[in-house]
């Protein structure tokens, strides 16, 4: 092994929020892997609740609790650390490696900073001590022939007044260390814009200072990511190039990989700009580079830096097959692109070359307010995306529609229509898009506008409306064609799904599927890897497409399909998302074979690691179907929220076992909704097995105890009359049919006593926060039970063992009111993006 370093410490980034999902928990997994089998001890300090790291790692390795300088600071000391690396856990990652490195710890540890060059260290400042970072690196890049959109830090008015002879309105502006919500750019169009307003603007900074920047809200947007080693060597992993201009966040923005209306020598002038780039920022690893382009010169300057796991680095990762958490890691252990090894799946020379598409992928956003309707939807600098979703296709249209059916909730595949808005609320949304903008643009097209009207409107390129229109005509041509299968045919092809064709026809979904399994040229299976078949490659990622020869057969004859979250919204979504990837882990472990149907591109169940196959397809019955068709599994998992897909496929004649896990929480018995106390039961059709008592609290109000309020939670309860409540589930629970992991909640009457409030289904985030409490891998044991490996009596020995003790431990919801700028007085389960865990002493590892 040529690494420098042999322990190594990861800095997670905390619950999962808006611009935050599972990525980077699932680029730290696969690194991890790669490190394990180089002989180096890899340590993980988290307190995301939903990490897949604080489960899977060994118990010694994975440390619960809240990055900070002290915390990392007693880890490095007590697992005798010699390496670190921030690239995995977003910016409050950066700053504590900042302040580490300021404070001569690193040193004096003799650790190793990974991912980041020390020298370089403070050019990705995010402290106030560092504040003037971006003007450092900004005449870096300049003094080596990079344009930049750089920034000026002014601290008073005369200040400001001197710097804005040298800039033209748009200006914008920005306050210097502001609270996160505010924590976003203004655009200003003229000097009264600007002086009914600055004053504010220094109010919000605690350090009374502003940045400004020439305003580039209308240029186009395109992102770079790429990788270099030691010596210098670098690729170009892919382009993206985004839907809208800058002045809306890329997170709430739809993109395309690679970018689609670049000319040949745009990709050239971009590439040569990112190679210098690497080479004077002196990067090792990877690298996601964002440009803005000028609309008329196309002059493209540089306008943000990102050396670390992000939510672009995982798009093109799934893009383009392209494994680039391995390369990275390798490259981080000195393995250079040019000798490292792969797994035998990809072809020796993977490393080295850049990815060639024969393909498409879109990403779409998906945005919340549905759910909480107070939030202003309209689109702008500060991301208010929730999650995304993405499609993939052999041509544009389908690749668009792909992922447009996969962002949209309709479980009959029905999209939305907005032909009842004016004229004036058509043009209102596309001066000020929306979560609806797509499907905006879909009306505004419909209705004749023209396309350099609607770029002109839109500041977007009107190629992509070319595309639009393109699939509306193959609408018209499917409507006007009802039944015929040469509309099917062409429906296909441009990615439209069989309820699409229900609703068009106005007919069964049985009847389009014999319409399907008569065409000439029916769904097949392309394989997503990095040369575009130009060299042997094993990869287990595919896309739907028509008319091409399949590279799919059956897997296995005891295979598993798992039908994974899709799109994420509110509620337990990146929960639901590592159970799911524990449910892989663990049916492997049980030797069946793995599949999963999946399409968010921020999912950690979605890496190759933990399936053996994977389909990024719509999260929709046809596509199901499909695959089933192909795959012919043993077994069947299906969220028990998926009411329309569970009635179809219970319909369908079929050999496989259908399984509904976690089962609907709507299964449940209750007499009142509240809740303070609750029993947590391993329950069988012959046994219950008292696990855990948890105990729930309201954040903003004690007085409240409606169970939906209770968004803390706490093991083990603290309460005298534990052993009679545990007494009164079990007993409780014996008169239902309800089986798998179960909760029977109570609640506290007017005397003051316990009374049942309901008997439920343990729900995912419970399920996961039991396992950190208790340190057994719940979700396996559901596995083994649900597969025919269960064994009850293994269970009550772990429990009555004296291994098996509670561990005390706290899980706190997240929610995304601070990021949405709406009040917090609406604290409720069902409107959580994430949740935090903390022990009582928070380096206990366990």
């Amino acid at each position: 092994m040529n690494s420098e370093f042999k322990r190594i410490l990861i800095l997670g980034g905390g619950p999962s929020n808006i611009g935050h999902e599972g990525e980077q928990d699932a680029a730290a997994y696969q690194a991890i892997a790669v490190w394990e089998q180089l002989g180096i001890d890899c340590y993980v300090i988290d307190d995301n609740a939903y990490s897949l790291l604080l489960t899977e790692l060994p118990v010694k390795q994975r440390i619960i609790a809240n990055p900070t300088t002290e915390s990392v600071t007693r880890v490095l000391k007590e697992q005798r650390i010699d390496a670190i690396t921030p690239i995995f856990g977003q910016k409050n990652a950066l700053k504590i490696v900042q302040r580490l490195a300021r404070k001569g710890v690193l040193a004096e540890l003799n650790v190793k900073l990974v991912g980041l060059h020390k020298n370089n260290l403070a050019l990705f400042g995010t402290e106030t001590a560092n504040q003037q970072a971006n003007t450092v690196i900004a005449e870096r890049l300049i003094n080596n022939q990079i344009p930049v959109v750089s920034s000026t830090f002014v601290s008073n008015f005369s200040e400001l007044r001197a710097t804005l002879t040298k800039l033209n309105f748009p200006i914008a502006i920005k306050a210097v260390d502001a609270p996160k919500n505010l924590q976003h750019r203004h655009v200003f169009q003229n000097m009264e814009e600007l002086n009914n307003n600055v004053e504010d603007l220094f109010q919000q900074s605690p350090v009374h200072q502003l940045t400004l920047a020439q305003s580039v809200g209308d240029y186009q947007e395109v992102g770079i990511v790429a990788v270099r080693d030691r010596h210098g060597n670098k690729l170009i992993v892919s382009s993206l190039e985004d839907l809208n201009p800058i002045k809306v966040n890329a997170t709430d923005s739809v993109i395309f990989v690679p970018a689609q209306t670049l000319t040949a020598n745009q990709i050239q002038q971009l590439r040569a700009l990112t190679f210098r780039l690497l080479d004077c920022l002196g990067i090792e690893g990877v690298c996601h580079i964002q440009f803005a382009i000028e609309q008329t010169t196309k002059t493209p300057y540089v306008f943000k830096v990102n050396p670390f796991f992000n939510s672009a680095t995982a798009l093109v990762t799934h893009a383009s097959g392209y494994p680039l958490a391995m390369v990275v890691a390798n490259i981080l252990a000195n393995q250079d692109l040019d000798v490292m090894q792969l797994p035998a799946t990809y072809h020796r020379l993977t490393p080295l070359l850049q990815p060639v598409y024969d393909h498409i992928t879109v990403k779409i956003p998906i945005w919340s307010f549905d759910y909480l309707t107070m939030a202003n939807p309209e689109l702008g600098g500060r991301a208010k995306a929730t999650g995304a979703a993405m499609g993939i296709g052999s041509n544009f249209e389908a690749a668009f529609m792909h992922a447009l059916r996969s962002s949209q909730p309709s479980p009959k595949d029905v999209l939305p229509s907005y032909s009842e808005l004016s004229e004036d609320e058509i043009i209102q949304q596309l001066l000020h898009p929306t979560d609806k903008q797509l499907l905006i643009l879909y009306e505004a097209i419909n209705r004749g506008y023209s396309l350099p009207d609607l770029s002109e409107l839109t500041k977007i390129n009107p190629a992509l409306f070319e595309i639009m229109k393109n699939i509306l005509n193959v609408i018209q041509f499917v409507r006007k064609n009802q039944l015929r299968p040469e509309a099917l045919a062409e429906g296909n092809r441009y990615g439209f799904g069989n309820g699409m064709f229900c609703n068009f026809w106005n007919t069964s979904n049985e009847s389009v599927q014999n319409l399907q399994e008569e065409l000439p040229s029916p769904k097949t299976y392309k394989m997503i890897e990095p040369t575009a078949g130009e060299l042997s490659e094993r990869l287990p990622a595919f896309y739907s497409t028509y008319g091409l020869n399949s590279e799919v057969s059956q897997l296995s004859s005891n295979s598993a399909l798992i039908i994974g979250k899709g799109r994420n919204h509110l509620g337990p979504n990146t929960a639901s998302d590592t159970y799911t990837a524990e449910m892989l882990i663990q049916l492997r472990k049980l030797g069946i074979k793995t599949i999963i149907l999946n399409n968010n591109p921020n999912s950690v169940s979605l890496i190759s690691e933990l399936s053996d196959r994977q389909y990024v397809e719509p999260i929709q019955l046809g596509e199901i179907q499909a695959i089933i068709a192909i795959e012919k599994p043993a077994y069947v998992f299906l969220p028990g929220n998926r009411h329309y897909l569970i009635r179809a496929l219970q319909k369908m004649k079929h050999s496989f076992k259908l399984i509904i896990i976690p089962p609907d929480q709507n299964t449940g018995e209750w007499q009142v909704p509240d809740g303070e106390v609750g029993v947590d039961l391993l329950v069988t059709k012959a046994d219950v097995v008292p696990i855990a008592t948890v105990g729930f609290r309201c954040r903003t109000d004690c007085n409240k105890h409606g169970l939906e309020e209770q968004t803390d939670y706490y093991v083990p309860a603290q309460t005298p009359e534990l052993a009679q409540l545990t007494n009164t589930a079990v007993a409780a629970v014996q008169k239902t049919k309800l089986t798998g992991l179960i909760q029977v909640v109570f609640h506290k009457n007017s005397a003051n006593n316990y009374k049942l409030s309901g008997i439920t289904p343990l729900r995912i985030t419970e399920t996961i926060f039991l396992n950190h409490a208790t340190g057994v891998n719940w979700i396996r044991l559901l596995m083994q039970m649900y597969t025919s490996h269960f064994d009850i009596s293994y269970v009550s020995q772990i429990i009555n063992s004296d291994q098996f003790k509670l561990h005390p431990l706290k899980m706190q919801v997240v929610f995304p009111f601070r990021e949405l700028g709406i009040s917090k007085d609406l604290q409720r389960r069902n409107f959580e993006i994430g949740a935090w865990l903390a022990v009582d002493n928070e380096t206990e590892t366990f």
